[in-house]
């Protein structure tokens, strides 16, 4: 692998969780007008519909062969569509405080899953350095807490997550051998356009359809619907699977705890809220750990898989 792919690897993996984090307030105005299963739905409606546009003008191509593989469809079922379900279930049985350190524990997860699928082995200091930014996750996590009910499937539907969340950094790299960042991504909202509809539907029943007309009508839930799908879902998603085929799947989801710095910090500059002393050291400890994932690596990453 070139350096050149490398150092644009870990850009596309850093610029697409700063769009994850921001995706916090644009999610957070839509929740103040619509059903979350609805905001889910019209989300990957209209990213799937965009994606179509892209292919349609020939901007990217799409090879079907390699899509018959079932390990492509596992990753497609795995991020967005269980990710989300788990996620926003478990969201509502425990505190922000709770989850955040659940959720935290993703690139924990993907090192684990990476020496035993893709054999590509952290290094002692990577380890070190999750760790820090674990830490800092999980400490910035519990000084905002805003309470909630620690339910014990609350837990257990975030750890679905954080597998979830997990498998999809695996499975992305493992087929980028086979297939584009563009066809990984294509199936992906494939996949969250139908389960996301089927899932409101059978939920919200003859509700969905009043729920989808009367959110569309509101300025601030389309602002935010092109946000979370256009920028959040494909461009995100396009940078993150681009990023996954050149570097390693421990370097991509180390990035992933940026996003509760920038969550933190889109707070304070746009929503005008607090954030003690505490606050910023404990953003700048994630940070170093996020560094230090990508800096102390093994000098050849070559795929063996």
């Amino acid at each position: 692998m070139s350096s050149q792919k490398r150092t644009l690897g870990i850009f596309c993996a850093l610029f697409a969780n700063i769009i994850f984090g921001f995706s916090f307030i644009f999610s957070k105005t839509a929740l103040s007008v619509s059903h979350p299963l609805v905001i889910l739905a019209v989300r990957f409606t209209v990213a799937f519909l965009f994606m179509n546009i892209l292919w349609a003008f020939r901007l990217f191509k799409i090879n079907i062969k390699p899509l018959k593989n079932p390990t492509v469809w596992i990753m497609a079922l795995a991020q967005p569509f269980l990710y989300f379900i788990f996620e926003l279930y478990g969201l509502s049985l425990v505190s922000s405080a709770l989850s955040g350190v659940v959720i935290a524990l993703v690139p924990v997860a993907v090192m684990l899953l990476s020496s035993v699928i893709l054999k590509e082995k952290p290094t002692f200091l990577q380890w070190i350095f999750t760790a820090v930014s674990i830490i800092g996750v999980s400490a910035i996590s519990i000084i905002s807490n805003d309470g909630g009910k620690n339910y014990v499937l609350g837990i257990l539907l975030l750890i679905g997550a954080v597998i979830c969340a997990a498998l999809f950094n695996i499975l992305s790299r493992k087929q980028s051998v086979h297939t584009s960042p563009f066809e990984r991504t294509y199936l992906m909202f494939f996949v969250g356009f139908l389960g996301f509809n089927l899932t409101a539907v059978i939920s919200l029943k003859e509700k969905f359809i009043p729920l989808v007309l009367q959110s569309v009508t509101d300025v601030k839930f389309i602002v935010s619907i092109i946000y979370l799908a256009i920028i959040s879902s494909v461009l995100a998603f396009l940078l993150y699977n681009f990023a996954t085929a050149n570097i390693t799947a421990v370097q991509a989801s180390s990035f992933s705890n940026i996003i509760t710095v920038v969550t933190v910090l889109a707070g304070v500059l746009i929503l005008k809220e607090r954030l003690s002393v505490l606050g910023y050291i404990l953003c700048l400890l994630i940070i170093l750990g996020v560094w230090g994932v990508n800096t102390f690596t093994k000098k050849r990453q070559n795929k063996k898989f």
